[in-house]
């Protein structure tokens, strides 16, 4: 409905303001109401004219109001809105009725007030000057306030009361409490409440149902029709009524009577009497339960209307007689939901008259005058028998205690006997409504009120002339009592929680109440008329109590309730023990039988819940009461008796108790150790009782109690510090220090990386459970002022915490803070109570928790304040623990690594997070204070340690947040910047160092950088570290630190890469020009027109005509052909010399060239007179030099610029060169110094970083003359250069590294001729000894002379016998050194790949030479490529020439062929013998051992399992030379094929390769797929098993189809057939086609006949020509 609500009242008809007429009417009514606001306010209710349009969105509603308005009158209309208001059951009709005449107010005022008041001022005259006007509406004002309170619909009783207010009183609305209610409208409520209650029934639906059923519809339809109208009306009588009941109810609580008068005010409007009577007597329960309520309130708040009249003659009440109806009401009520409403009728009633009695007299006030006592109690005692027909009796059960308090004295005759006293009836009653009960809480409830009303029977002080009460019903009355305790041990149900488990708390703590009550009043020997007191032996003696007590059932639910009644009844007992108490008895019975029962159990011990029973027998009795025991005393009175004293119980049953509950119920240990305590505590004198105690430990320390144990019994113990004077004792002193020993045994055990389980050290003794339950037990981390042991033992704790090992294998690091020892002792000495710990303890013990870390050293920071943020107090404390952690870090880092490379990491790690501790509650952290400074990076330079500085410092960094907190550690202030130079320069890798790439060197430095950032992060802080790095170069230089040097010198290239990522010069536009000699036809270059725009062609040709003159013909996009020079091309697209460096980068390469010239480069320049001990530091110079000219590039020219510099040094150490060499014997060791400091400074790079195409070009140096000098030098000298003294192989090394760098400079095929002769004669002396350094430096060498006789057009390699003679020298050394590097390696496949592919004959001389040792060489994976693709190259090329006459065949052979011929007859034997001398005319001796061992070993056990990676990828390659020397031993004869097969077959090696092959095959590939890549000499990667091993079963099938047939149908695994035969079509059969095709189309043997073929087709076609006719054959393969 619409917020605005009903605006009028006089017309209900127009319900839309659709129309235009309704459109102009609102809008006259909007201006008229807008200009009536300057009226005064009687113009304004003047001017107000109704408005009656209803705007809601309820279409009933519309309807309603539109009916309504075309009613005739006003009355009608009243009459007709009243029916809708009564009797409308759509709740949202009746609440929008109710909305509409509250908002009519506001329009209609007056004719609103006539209405519903009577006149026209609402209800403000005097209401008691009305008189008996009477409202037009007084009806819909009585239904109003009915529907307000008693309407089932909330949004009715909202609106309705909304309407009520609006007919109150101004100021009386305030709130229900204070709430009057005017006359007039009470008249209105009794009339139409008397209108309603008087009306029986409406027979409206009947007469409704009789008129269906004269119509000429179907009898079905009609009753269909009437069903549901009948039930329309009976859902609205129902709620009419209800609400008028409701309303009744209400207005007598808002106007209740007068405490003054006699008479309510308004009695006789009320309904009649026999109007309640049969609400009350009606067959509906709601009708029932609302006047159950409704006269409730009438004895409540309008007494008169209920109670008898003041005439003693009349026995009527004013409204109702309630006397004579309550019986019949208790004995006819079945409804369980009116129960409770009628038992709170019944008990206001009663307790009306208690009220009176003490005002008025008893005649005229005494309920049981006007009521038969005896009557009601039968219909009572019969009502509670059936538990109130299944109603709730916790809303019950309380009210019958005042009922039977009300009871009078009388009797109940049951027969002839008469002792049944109304109480005690109504009580039996109620105890036997137990049965009945719905669920346990009810059950528990009714057994509460039983207990209640006997105890309060048992406990009353009957009057004088009370006679009724016999002994047998007292008797009865204490029965009743010990049946429900009975009850409520043995029947109820106890789970713990739930509902139920409330209601039986609420019954245990009612009989727990009661027995005190019950107890304490049979001490009172004043009074002996009170119940208890007559019946006081049968209660508490053999027959009462101890039997029910004792006949309880022995289970674990019995034994919870039990141990909850104690626990009430001693929390509700003044004393913890009452020795003069009635339960005593009782209690000590019950004591001894749980005694007996647990000594006749297997395992004699008791039940948690009987222990803890104990206990609570114990704290109520005491233990004098109960000891000594006699074990026999319970229901067998007459059984022999045995005495248990309390000493001999606590040193047997209870020691044993613990050991079992040790295992089987540790929840019961505290119960046990609380149970001694008691009865140590009552043990006199007290060195008994330490006596006692002291036993009882040492027996549970000997039988090995489980630590826990003691643990939770120590504390149950020690939670009152009264008994801790009882716990300490020697006993548990030495049971302490042993369990520290054996705990911290333990912890280092388990954190030494050398101890392995089962040990012959591990410790003998082991106790089991939590020892760090014990330690805080101990110190008293659960109370801390329970300390339990000595302040010997804390010390020797201390002692054993701190102890430190010097095992490098001890790390104590432990995440998961699993040092419970230590933790106690933290926490003990983080409490300010005690003095048990001096200061001196507790900084070792947190510097201890520093060491471990984890959630120790977190406990310990936040126990001990040691954050930065400390107080004053506290910040000695982290002062003294700072200290002693820095000098600790500094200890460990000086200490001498471990050899083990991953105890190393771990020891590493662990300084780490120790450091990051420490640098966690340091203020101002730094790398000095953690130990690393310069000394360190000395003496790590000295010990050649740098991985382990390496990985201490990594792992720092890595454990710190952030990488601006990394870069302030290592990189704020020149302090800092210097340590990190330092720290660069100790971690260059300088094993090996000539035979590992620079990156390799620096790798570490590179993962120090990026742990930092990267290089992009760095930039500010690079350029002082390398002024840093010059500084301490230099100082090196200086003091004759030789050995550092290397170090320092690849740190400085290092840190210069970093800064300048790429050289720049005022030349680097020639990076950009191109070489006419480099050009090939097909390059895509960049031509520059005049203009100077690039555009992108394409070469045509290369012109030679005008040799050395190139020029070429060039073909751009959409263009003509043109021809061209070099200078117009280019190779990029841009201009690389027009990129230029800003001013700040600019300036930072000339200030630090300049920087390193002046320091480094002028003071070490070498001359002729030079020092022979300064050879270092000329290196130095010369290797600053390359940085200089390679790495920051050299910007300024002319005079004085850097250039200039380097120009002038180089040109003169060139001519000292030159001078020395001409006085060659006399200078020799200047010689190679100069020579040397040439190479290093022209970028050969031996510790700095090489330069990528050397430094001559960008110098523009002329090398001629020192060439000159050279060649000339090694051809006269060549006698006395042969010498292998050192000073001569230092030169010949020196002459190698100038070859590296100049080699690419040299011209003409003369020089390159004499090269390649004194390269010869260099690997005479430098390849003698197989020296690794030597080897590498002439490789490279080597690798230069490539490239530049690969440039030379008039030099040939290819019958250079000097070229043959070194890759012959190189290949000696890569078969037989032993120590190689992966970059030696590297660096000999570049010199293998060049030859292979331009020069094969010089590659396979040397393999020709060393196959057999090559052979071996298959095995190590570093240097199984390169053999691999040697022995290829000798498989491929090989060819017999000896004769059969001639051929040795192998000793191995042999034997294995004496095998072979067993059983073969003659002819057969020889022709065999011929088939393997045929393969060993072919095969190596160690091939055919190699052939023979593959058979042998895969045929008979070798699986993936037990063979390694290595071994199985050398038999297969292997194998696959093996087949090329097969195929080409075929090409050349086929007979050859079927010998070497025959061989083959004996071995059998081709099933065995193939079970090889196919457990690491892929034969997944796809068609397109080249598996011959993986042995391609181009492939740079490793050969891969898996790929080696595809290709080998390819291979074999191809080659051996027959051998691999006749395996594959006897001894093929089944799971590898159906793979395999989709390899072969898929994969062997197109590509063994298309092999062989292209085979044919190369074939060059066919004469005058050409051949081709199509894989595609599969046909061959051979064309040839006879006597002029030309002939074509043509033949078509099958694929399979």
């Amino acid at each position: 409905m619409s917020t605005s609500g009903f605006r009028g009242f006089a017309d209900f008809a127009n319900t839309s303001g659709s129309t235009t007429a309704a459109i102009l009417a609102a809008a006259r009514s909007k201006k008229q109401l807008q200009s009536s606001d300057a009226r005064p306010p009687n113009q304004n209710n003047k001017s107000l004219r109704p408005s009656p349009i209803y705007t809601g969105s309820d279409p009933r509603l519309a309807v309603l109001f539109r009916k309504i308005g075309q009613k005739r009158d006003a009355t009608t209309k009243i009459r007709a809105l009243e029916t809708k208001l009564g009797y409308d059951n759509n709740a949202s009709v009746r609440a929008g009725s109710y909305k509409a005449l509250a908002a009519a107010k506001r329009h209609v005022p007056k004719a609103w007030n006539g209405l519903f008041w009577g006149n026209d001022d609402g209800g403000n005259s005097d209401c008691e000057n009305e008189g008996n006007a009477v409202p037009v509406a007084a009806t819909t004002v009585g239904m109003a306030w009915g529907a307000s309170r008693g309407d089932p619909s909330s949004e009715v009783v909202r609106f309705a009361g909304e309407f009520v207010k609006e007919l109150l009183p101004v100021g009386n609305t305030q709130n229900e409490a204070s709430l009057r209610v005017p006359s007039t409208m009470q008249m209105a409520l009794l009339n139409y409440s008397a209108l309603v209650l008087g009306c029986k029934q409406s027979n409206g639906w009947k007469t409704q149902k009789n008129k269906g059923m004269k119509t000429t519809k179907s009898a079905d339809a009609a009753a269909g029709v009437a069903e549901s109208e009948r039930e329309e009306m009976e859902e609205r009588y129902e709620r009419v009524v209800l609400s008028v009941l409701m309303g009744l109810g209400s207005l007598v609580e808002c106007e209740p009577e007068n405490e003054n008068s006699q008479q309510y005010a308004a009695v006789d409007a009320f309904p009649d009497s026999s109007s309640v009577v049969r609400m009350m007597q009606s067959s509906r329960g709601s009708f029932r339960r609302e006047t159950y309520n409704l006269v409730g309130k009438f004895c409540q708040f309008a007494p008169s209307l209920v109670l008898p009249p003041g005439n003693e003659t009349e026995r009527s009440s004013k409204l109702i007689s309630l006397a004579t109806l309550i019986p019949n009401l208790l004995a006819s009520e079945k409804d369980p939901s009116n129960f409770v409403s009628l038992l709170e009728l019944i008990l206001t009633y009663v307790s009306l008259f208690r009220g009176r009695e003490s005002a008025e007299s008893t005649s005229n006030t005494n309920l049981w005058e006007s009521m038969d006592p005896s009557a009601f109690t039968k219909a009572l005692s019969k009502a509670l028998r059936r538990a109130c027909c299944g109603a709730p009796a916790t809303y019950w059960g309380p009210m019958i205690l005042p009922m039977v308090a009300s009871l009078p004295q009388g009797e109940v005759e049951k027969g002839d006997k008469t002792d049944h006293p109304f109480p005690l009836v109504v009580v039996e009653g109620l105890w036997e409504g137990r049965k009945s009960a719905v669920g346990a809480m009810d059950t528990s409830a009714i057994l509460s009120s039983v207990a209640e009303c006997v105890t309060y029977l048992m406990l009353r002080r009957p009057k004088d002339s009370d006679t009724t009460f016999t002994t047998e019903s007292w008797t009865a009355c204490g029965q009743l009592f010990l049946d429900c305790l009975s009850y409520f041990l043995n029947e109820a149900p106890y789970s713990g929680f739930g509902p139920g488990a409330s209601s039986l708390d609420e019954l245990c703590t009612t009989i727990a109440r009661d027995l005190i009550r019950l107890d304490a009043a049979s001490f009172d020997d004043g009074t002996t008329d009170r119940g208890i007191t007559q019946i006081q032996s049968f209660f508490w003696n053999h027959n009462g109590m101890q039997k029910t007590l004792l006949l309880a059932k022995r289970e674990r639910q019995t034994n919870l309730k039990l141990i909850r009644l104690m626990s009430i009844i001693i929390s509700l007992t003044p004393n913890a023990e009452q020795p003069s108490s009635h339960l005593l008895p009782s209690l000590k019975a019950l004591f001894s039988e749980i005694l007996v029962s647990s000594d006749a159990r297997g395992n004699k011990s008791c039940t948690k819940e009987e222990v803890e029973l104990i206990l609570k027998i114990i704290q109520f009795c005491g233990a004098q009461t109960l000891f000594p025991i006699q074990k026999a005393i319970g229901v067998h009175p007459d059984t022999n008796q045995t005495s248990l004293s309390l000493e001999e119980f606590c040193v047997n049953n209870l020691i044993r108790w613990i050991l079992i509950h040790a295992t089987t119920a540790p929840a019961a240990i505290p119960t046990d150790f609380n149970i001694g305590k008691l009865l140590l505590l009552s043990i006199r004198p007290l060195h008994q009782q330490r006596q006692v105690w002291e036993t009882i430990l040492r027996e549970l320390i000997k039988s090995f109690c489980d630590v826990s144990t003691l643990a939770t019994g120590l504390c149950a113990m020690a939670s009152d510090s009264d008994d801790i004077d009882l716990i300490r004792c020697r006993a548990l002193d030495q049971f302490a220090n042993e369990l520290g020993n054996i705990f911290m045994d333990n912890f280092r055990r388990s954190h030494d990386l050398s101890h392995q389980p089962g040990d012959t050290d591990d410790p003998a003794v082991s106790y089991q459970g939590d020892m760090s339950l014990f330690f805080n037990s101990c110190v008293g981390i659960f109370d801390r002022k329970s300390i339990l042991v000595s302040s010997s033992v804390i010390k020797q704790w201390v002692d054993l915490c701190c102890y430190e090992s010097k095992s490098d294998r001890l790390i104590l690091d432990d995440d998961e803070g699993s040092n419970s020892l230590l933790k106690a002792l933290l926490l003990l000495g983080s409490s300010s109570e005690n003095g048990v710990l001096t200061r001196d303890e507790l900084v070792k013990l947190v510097i201890q928790s520093w060491v471990e870390g984890g959630k120790i050293w977190q406990q310990a920071v936040k126990n001990y304040h040691l954050t930065v943020e400390s107080g004053n107090e506290e910040r000695l404390l982290r002062d003294q623990i700072i200290s002693a952690a820095a000098l600790s870090l500094r200890e460990d880092i000086r200490r001498k690594p471990p050899s083990d490379h991953a105890v190393m990491e771990l020891t590493c790690q662990a300084w780490s997070k120790k450091a990051v501790r420490l640098l966690e509650i340091s203020e101002s952290g730094s790398l000095q204070s953690l130990g690393i400074d310069m000394d360190l990076c000395e003496k790590i330079r000295q010990r050649n340690d740098e991985e382990f500085l390496f990985l201490n410092l990594m792992y720092l960094l890595h454990s710190v947040d952030s990488y601006i907190r990394c870069r302030e550690l290592l990189l704020s202030g020149s302090e800092n910047q210097e340590l990190f130079v330092n720290i660069n320069s100790s971690i260059v890798d300088r094993e090996n160092a000539l035979l590992q790439p620079f990156q390799d060197r620096t790798q570490r430095n590179t993962q120090l950088i990026e742990t930092l950032g990267g290089p992009s992060e760095l930039t500010e802080y690079v350029q002082n570290c390398v002024v840093q790095c010059v500084d301490l170069l230099a100082c090196h230089m200086k003091a004759d630190k030789e050995n550092d040097c290397d170090q320092i010198l690849t740190a400085l290239s290092y840190l210069v890469s970093l800064l300048f990522p790429s050289k720049w010069s005022s030349d680097s536009g020639c990076k950009d020009s191109i070489v006419a000699k480099d050009v090939k036809e097909g390059d895509t270059v960049w031509y520059e027109k005049a203009e100077g725009v690039r555009v992108k062609a394409t070469i045509v040709k290369v012109h030679t005509d005008d040799f050395p003159n190139l020029y070429f013909t060039i073909k751009e996009e959409n263009s003509p052909e043109r021809q061209t020079v070099a200078n117009r091309l280019r190779r990029n697209h841009v201009d690389s010399s027009e990129v230029r460096l800003n001013e700040n980068t600019a300036t930072s390469r000339e200030y630090l060239g300049r920087y390193m010239i002046d320091h480094l480069v002028r003071p070490f320049v070498p001359t002729l007179h030079s020092q022979a001990d300064l050879c270092v530091q000329h290196e130095v110079s010369a290797e600053c030099i390359n940085i200089v000219l390679s790495q920051i590039g050299m910007l300024s020219v002319g005079i004085g610029s850097v250039r200039y510099e380097i120009f002038q040094i180089l040109s003169s150490v060139k001519s000292c060169f030159c001078e020395v060499i001409r006085n060659f014997d006399q200078h020799l060791e200047q010689a190679s110094s100069v020579l040397r400091y040439m190479a290093l400074a022209m970028g050969y790079g031996r510790f700095t970083k090489s330069s990528a195409r050397g430094n001559l070009v960008d110098l523009k140096l002329s090398t001629d003359e020192m060439f000159t000098c050279l060649l000339d030098l090694y051809d006269d000298h060549s006698a006395s250069l042969k010498e292998r003294t050192a000073h001569m192989k230092s030169f010949h090394v020196s002459v190698a590294m100038w070859l590296a760098v100049a080699t690419n400079e040299a011209r003409g095929g003369d020089i390159l001729r004499r090269l390649s002769g004194m390269i010869s004669f260099m690997c005479d002396v430098l390849l003698s000894d197989q020296d690794g350094d030597s080897s590498m430096i002439l490789m490279k060498a080597i690798i230069a002379f490539q490239v530049a006789s690969k440039n030379c057009m008039d030099y040939s390699s290819v019958d250079s016998i000097h070229e043959k003679y070194v890759f012959q020298k190189i290949t000696h050394c890569f078969v037989n050194i032993l120590k190689t590097s992966t970059f030696w390696v590297e660096t000999y496949a570049s010199i293998l790949k060049y030859y292979a592919k331009e020069v094969p004959g010089t590659a396979l001389h040397a393999a020709n030479i060393f196959s057999n040792d090559l052979y071996e060489c298959l095995k190590f994976p570093m240097k199984r490529w390169c053999a691999f693709q040697l022995l290829m190259l000798h498989a491929k090329a090989f060819t017999t020439i000896i004769s059969m006459e001639d051929v040795v065949i192998p000793s191995d052979t042999e034997v294995f062929l004496s095998e072979w011929k067993a059983g073969l007859d003659e002819e057969e034997a020889t022709e065999l013998e011929g088939d393997v001398r045929v393969a060993a005319a072919w095969l190596s001796g160690t091939m055919m051992t190699h052939i023979q061992d593959i058979g042998r070993c895969t045929s008979s056990s070798l699986t993936p399992e037990s063979e390694c990676y290595t071994l199985k990828l050398s038999e297969i390659l292997v194998w696959m030379l093996f087949l090329e020397i097969f195929d080409n031993a075929g090409a050349v004869d086929m007979r050859n094929r079927s010998s070497i097969s025959a061989f083959l077959q004996k071995t059998k090696a081709t099933g065995a390769i193939m079970i090889l092959s196919l457990q690491e095959a892929d034969l997944d590939v796809g068609r397109k797929e080249n598996i011959f890549e993986c042995i391609n000499p181009d492939f740079n990667s490793d050969l891969v098993l898996r790929e080696v091993a595809t290709l080998a079963v390819f291979r074999t099938i191809e080659s051996l189809p027959t051998l691999v047939k006749s395996w594959f149908h006897d001894d093929c695994p089944r799971y590898s057939q159906q793979k395999l035969i989709t390899f072969v079509e898929n994969k062997v059969a197109p590509e063994t086609l298309q092999r062989e095709l292209v085979r044919i189309k190369d074939a060059t043997s066919f004469g005058d006949m050409s051949v081709s073929g199509s894989a595609v087709s599969r046909e061959v076609v051979a064309t040839y020509q006879q006597d002029e006719v030309r002939f074509f054959q043509e033949c078509i393969t099958c694929i399979n």
